[in-house]
């Protein structure tokens, strides 16, 4: 299930532009001040792009941090921030490659399609399609970065 990204440099939170979001799915069972996360989108991170470059022919790089407490509900992605940057139709096949950019802590928690997934180790990556639900918790005591490579396959 999870596969391995060769790396050249451990991840750090260094000044990346972060965007708050909030997930509005499923507001009923999860309110939105559980939801909270934020995004940077168009990183440079060398070992992830290097990665994007053998993989893609068109692509997009975010990062996402979930601090301590927070959820993202299950969901199927639509890629509206790829699909708006380079005006993909909605019947092109998109691919997003979720990599954890640290090893597993106690209180992570990523899902999909109902099966659980804890402890990975930096650099290990699932693929996801607009098919595929998932979901994200972070019930520890630091934040949980993820990095997510959105694209067309070559």
């Amino acid at each position: 299930m999870l596969k391995k990204i060769k790396l050249n440099k451990k991840f750090k939170d260094y000044g990346f532009k972060w965007q708050r979001e909030i997930c509005k799915n499923n507001l009923a069972i999860h309110p939105a001040n559980t939801t909270v996360h934020y995004q940077a989108f168009e990183v440079k991170i060398d070992w992830i792009d290097n990665f994007a470059k053998k993989k893609f022919k068109l692509y997009t790089i975010s990062v996402l941090k979930q601090p301590p407490n927070m959820l993202i509900p299950l969901h199927k992605d639509t890629y509206y921030y790829f699909r708006k940057k380079f005006k993909v139709s909605k019947k092109e096949k998109i691919y997003r490659a979720q990599i954890f950019l640290e090893d597993w802590m106690p209180g992570h928690y990523f899902e999909v399609e109902n099966s659980p997934i804890v402890k990975w180790k930096t650099g290990q990556y699932i693929w996801l399609d607009k098919n595929i639900e998932h979901r994200s918790a972070n019930v520890g005591t630091v934040a949980k970065y993820t990095a997510q490579v959105t694209g067309i396959l070559k």
